[in-house]
């Protein structure tokens, strides 16, 4: 849409610097009574308000098959398997309630929220609900899952990491909420690194590391993403995965009536 713009600024201006004896005759003719019409003053659209901003976020990211390939690995991966199970253990819940009651992030929330009603709209997030077969719905479903590394590599297909951060870093450079919005989560940076350092959170990473995930990685990927800056990080890297296929598997899409579960 920015670009579009741009274009019509530019014929715009390339129009209003051409001699009128290249115009049409029909343009140059006063209309009867000899006078032109009141000149037409074009008014500039008033800047995207933060619901909008982030909707445009949301529509760059590929839900349906993002989901799809959730339940693929969530059915037939082991290490994925235990990712969640992490995820979703007593400490992991603690560590999720920590971070919600820290005060910046408190403000934060509130901040969008009054920021939210001010422009009138409502910002929602794509239904997260999942149906998950209780069995494979094809046999060559288990040879299309590569690890945790794998899911990452296949997720970037429907989450493009460098798409979204260009479109970020091209509204930073135009007037709107979103600048300001982005500012703020800057600041939450000293929440993050008070987070990481929790008991909480220790021990949930020492698990995921137990598992062979690669947790440095997982915070580089976050800090790079947000613009953080990174710190001096004491986990470690797990071993090598074979890497995920480079393209869509074509035959995983799962057909639409078949018995699920819904989780």
């Amino acid at each position: 849409a920015a670009m579009a713009l741009g274009w019509l600024l530019l014929i715009a201006f390339a129009l209003a610097g051409c001699s009128q004896a290249q115009w049409p005759p029909q343009l140059l003719d006063a209309p009867a009574g000899g006078q032109f019409g009141p000149p037409v003053v074009a008014t500039l659209a008033p800047p995207p308000t933060l619901s909008q901003d982030l909707e445009a976020i949301q529509r760059l990211v590929q839900y349906k098959p993002l989901k799809q390939l959730v339940v693929r690995y969530l059915v037939n991966d082991a290490q994925f398997q235990a990712v969640l199970r992490i995820i979703n253990s007593h400490d992991a819940f603690t560590a999720r309630w920590r971070l919600l009651s820290q005060p910046e992030l408190i403000l934060f929330l509130q901040w969008v929220d009054q920021q939210m009603l001010a422009s009138g709209g409502a910002f929602e997030m794509e239904e997260q609900e999942l149906k998950v077969p209780l069995l494979n719905r094809f046999p060559y479903w288990s040879g299309t899952v590569f690890g945790w590394q794998g899911f990452l590599n296949e997720a970037q297909l429907y989450v493009p990491h460098y798409a979204i951060r260009a479109h970020i870093d091209a509204k930073l450079l135009q007037p709107g909420i979103f600048s300001q919005f982005w500012s703020r989560i800057q600041g939450l940076q000293v929440v993050y690194d008070r987070w990481l350092a929790s008991a909480d959170v220790s021990r949930v990473l020492a698990e995921l590391q137990k598992a062979g995930i690669d947790t440095v990685q997982l915070d580089g990927g976050i800090r790079q993403f947000f613009g953080w800056t990174a710190v001096n990080a004491t986990t470690t890297s797990a071993p090598a995965t074979p890497p995920a296929p480079t393209r869509i598997p074509g035959a995983v899409v799962p057909p639409g009536n078949s018995n699920t579960v819904v989780v």
